[in-house]
C-alpha cells in the first residue's frame, strides 16, 4: 500500500479543475483567481509517495469552489479546506482545515524501517490581501499567511506557510496562473517527518538525526485553465518543492529520496454558480 503523505501535500493539485494532491502544505500553496465561479470538479496526477520521496504513486482528489450569495468563499482542494469571511477582493482571512496524511507500509525498504507517521488532522487560520487590476492589462495578484497545528497529537508546535499569486487572462476563455512560496516548522514537526531515532537507525541502517525547526521548503507552481463552454473547465498543472534546512539534511532524503519534488495534474471542474 503506497503511503500518501499529503503534505505538502494531495497540499497534489486539485486546482479549480486542477488536481492538488500535496503533502501537506501544497494544497494551500495554490489559489483560484477571483473572478472563477462556484465549481465541483475532480482531477487527476502524480506526486510522490511522501514529502521527500523519490517512488511516485498516481491518485484522484476532488475540487470544491463555492461562492456565497454574500460573497463568502469556501475552498475544498483535496485535503485542504478554507472558508473566507472576507472579499473575493482585498482582505481575506478565516478558518483552515487540512487532513495531513502520514508515512506508513511505504514501499522504500528502508524507510518502512522508520517510525510510522499517523494521518492526523490541522487546523488554523489564513489571512492575505487579493489586488483585482481591471486595466489594460488585467490581473489578479494575491499574498497570504496561513498557520496550522494539529495540537501535539501528532507532532507538537505549528507550521507557517506564506504564499504569493499572479493570475492573468491571456484570451477570453483562457487564464494562467504562477504562485511562489515558503514554510517553516516547528522543530517538533521535523523531528516526526524528518528525524531519525537511535532505534530507526537500528533498524534501518540509516543513521541517526535530530532535525531542527526553520525553514522547511520553498515551492513554485505555474497552471492553466481553459474555459470549454458556459458551464465546463479544464486544466492543468505543475507543481516545484525545494526542501531545504534540517528536511533537506534528513538521510530519509539524502539517501533515499530527493530534496527536489514535482507534482503535475489535470482536472475539469463544473461550474454552477
Amino acid at each position: 500500500m503506497k503511503n500518501h503523505s499529503i503534505q505538502a501535500s494531495l497540499r497534489v493539485v486539485l486546482l479549480a479543475t486542477c488536481f492538488l494532491i500535496a503533502q501537506g502544505s501544497r494544497a494551500s500553496s495554490v489559489d483560484l483567481p477571483g473572478e472563477i465561479p462556484s465549481m465541483v470538479g475532480a482531477g487527476v496526477g502524480s506526486t510522490t509517495d511522501y514529502t521527500g520521496a523519490k517512488d511516485r504513486f498516481v491518485g484522484v482528489a476532488p475540487g470544491i469552489r463555492y461562492v456565497t450569495d454574500g460573497g463568502r468563499l469556501f475552498e475544498l482542494y483535496g485535503p485542504y479546506a478554507q472558508f473566507d469571511f472576507g472579499g473575493l477582493t482585498g482582505l481575506q482571512y478565516g478558518p483552515s482545515v487540512e487532513l495531513r496524511l502520514g508515512r506508513s507500509h511505504v514501499d522504500d525498504p528502508v524507510v518502512s524501517q522508520v517510525h510510522d507517521v499517523h494521518t492526523t488532522v490541522e487546523a488554523g487560520g489564513f489571512i492575505g490581501y487579493e489586488y483585482d487590476n481591471q486595466g489594460a492589462f488585467p490581473y489578479r495578484l494575491r499574498g497570504s499567511v496561513t498557520v496550522v497545528t494539529n495540537a501535539g497529537i501528532v507532532y507538537p508546535g505549528a507550521r507557517v506557510s506564506m504564499n504569493g499569486s499572479l493570475w492573468f487572462p491571456v484570451r477570453q476563455r483562457i487564464f494562467v496562473g504562477t504562485g511562489v512560496g515558503a514554510s517553516w516548522v516547528s522543530q517538533g514537526f521535523n523531528q516526526v517527518y524528518y528525524g531519525v531515532t537511535e532505534e530507526d537507525s537500528a533498524r534501518s541502517g540509516l543513521p541517526a538525526f535530530s532535525p531542527s525547526g526553520g525553514l522547511e521548503q520553498m515551492t513554485g507552481w505555474l497552471a492553466a485553465i481553459y474555459q470549454i463552454d458556459k458551464h465546463w473547465f479544464g486544466g492543468a498543472m505543475i507543481y516545484y518543492q525545494r526542501l531545504t534546512g534540517s528536511a533537506a539534511d534528513s538521510p530519509i532524503v539524502t539517501q533515499r529520496g530527493n530534496r527536489n519534488q514535482v507534482t503535475y495534474g489535470v482536472g475539469v471542474a463544473y461550474a454552477f454558480k
